[in-house]
């Protein structure tokens, strides 16, 4: 019973541990400001920015037709991905596990 609990608590702080709340936020948060307004525009927003274009290329390529503002979703599920790995990497680092 206690192995249960403590896997799912490990599966828990993988994948929704403060390492990867803090990791999307400063992947999204910076560039969804500066979408909303330009006057929120940093220097911060760079790695989102960079996420976006690349999921955006690769999404032109396969669906051409589709509107820009389509790949946000995308756009938020590699940034969760991001996440998840910077807070494994963080996790393995601080060695725990």
């Amino acid at each position: 019973m206690s192995a249960d609990t403590r896997t799912a608590a490990d599966l828990r702080e993988l994948f929704a541990g403060p390492a990867v709340v803090v990791a999307f936020a400063l992947l999204t948060v910076p560039l969804v400001a500066g979408a909303l307004d330009s006057a929120f525009m940093t220097p911060l927003a760079f790695p989102g920015y960079l996420v976006l274009t690349i999921g955006s290329a690769v999404g032109n390529l396969l669906f051409p037709n589709f509107a820009l503002w389509v790949y946000w979703v995308p756009f938020a599920m590699a940034c969760y991905g991001l996440a998840v790995i910077a807070g494994g990497v963080y996790r393995a680092a601080r060695g725990a596990g």
